[in-house]
């Protein structure tokens, strides 16, 4: 019978539903390729999932169709109560599973995303913590009177950040062939969000890099890097390198300094100068020596800058306290929030507002004369 000839293909097996756990590496490399976002903001997202993959094992919850709006909420008060984060911190756990399950929707994974029917926290609105003006004209003649090679490379990274508004991790990867000293224009190349910008140099900081980009930083990335020579117990000079905390000599003995210093040069030649503003001095052993001549990291900066201006005004500093004080400069000399938010590149405007609370030295002295 032609019926029993007739081939039918048995039905493929349905797949298994994939876990929470197993769905979220598809999801940071997603987010990373195809919404082309920045390897620090997929790492805190996947920190932040990590987070709420564990209060799901605790909960029994292991697939998407089982979390609801109620686990959800559960865990933003988990947050705040067990962790004990801020409504702030919160909300951006929440925005990272919204993000998330929008994800697993597209992908027809999921059906709904509970974390978009939960409400944000409400957040405490804080003005910025900042620098008054003479606090910062403070900050930089302190600096200033340090004439050491680090000490002037600090003055210029401290003098950037308060008279650009630069945020850290765009200090750290400022280039030189960005900055235009004789047009008086620095410009920010891929900032956040992965928006350009340019701002104008004041003359005084004009000053300031042109000192440093033509006499520290030279000296800084033409440092030798883990060999150096120095003059041995028994008088000649050598070639010595610093191998786990010690001093082993290489060779490269005579009895001349300039001498040695030429051979050293001839043979560990100079490595190509790095296209970067702020670069790191350090040229000993370890990491360190690996680490010379090239950016300073946003780590480095956050501790160089606590460091050095901490001291002087007697209460700690980060750099985003720096980019607030040249916001509050701004606000102080009369420029609206639209201006403001153009210098400082915010994407909405309404992160800008919370500037527009500071209160100004002429509003000051109009709210004194109308209570007097």
């Amino acid at each position: 019978m032609m019926s029993s000839l007739v081939h039918v293909a048995p039905a493929p097996l349905a797949r298994p539903g994939r876990t929470l756990g197993e769905l979220v590496p598809g999801f940071l490399q997603w987010f990373a390729f195809v919404r082309r976002r920045s390897p620090h903001t997929v790492y805190n997202y996947g920190k932040d999932l990590q987070s709420f993959l564990r209060f799901c094992e605790q909960a029994e919850l292991v697939m998407p169709a089982a979390v609801t709006f109620r686990h959800v909420e559960f865990y933003l008060g988990w947050l705040q109560t067990a962790r004990g984060l801020k409504p702030r911190s919160a909300n951006r756990h929440l925005h990272a599973l919204r993000t998330f399950w929008t994800y697993l929707i597209r992908e027809g994974l999921a059906t709904g995303n509970p974390a978009a029917e939960c409400f944000m926290l409400p957040e405490r609105k804080v003005l910025p913590g900042y620098l008054s003006v003479p606090e910062q004209e403070r900050v930089l003649a302190a600096l200033a009177a340090d004439l050491s090679l680090l000490g002037r490379r600090d003055y210029a990274l401290v003098a950037t950040a308060l008279l650009t508004g630069l945020r850290c991790s765009e200090l750290a990867v400022l280039q030189v062939a960005h900055v235009d000293l004789e047009a008086g224009r620095l410009r920010v190349v891929n900032g956040k969000g992965g928006k350009d910008r340019e701002l104008p140099l004041i003359p005084r900081l004009v000053a300031i890099l042109r000192g440093y980009l033509d006499d520290v930083r030279p000296a800084l990335i033409n440092r030798p890097v883990g060999q150096l020579v120095r003059e041995t117990p028994h008088g000649p000079w050598a070639l010595v390198q610093a191998v786990k905390g010690r001093s082993v000599y290489r060779g490269l003995h005579t009895r001349d300094r300039a001498e040695a210093e030429r051979l050293r040069a001839e043979l560990i030649p100079l490595p190509a100068p790095p296209p970067f503003v702020f670069v790191n001095a350090c040229a000993t052993n370890g990491y360190r020596a690996r680490r010379a001549g090239l950016a300073l990291s946003p780590k480095t900066i956050f501790a160089l800058v606590r460091r050095a201006v901490a001291p002087i005004i007697g209460r700690p500093v980060h750099p985003h306290m720096l980019r607030h004080s040249f916001a509050s400069r701004l606000r102080e000399n009369g420029a609206d929030l639209q201006l403001i938010q153009e210098a400082l590149g915010h994407a909405n405007i309404n992160t800008t507002t919370m500037y527009a609370h500071l209160t100004t030295n002429r509003r000051r002295q109009e709210l004194a004369r109308l209570l007097d």
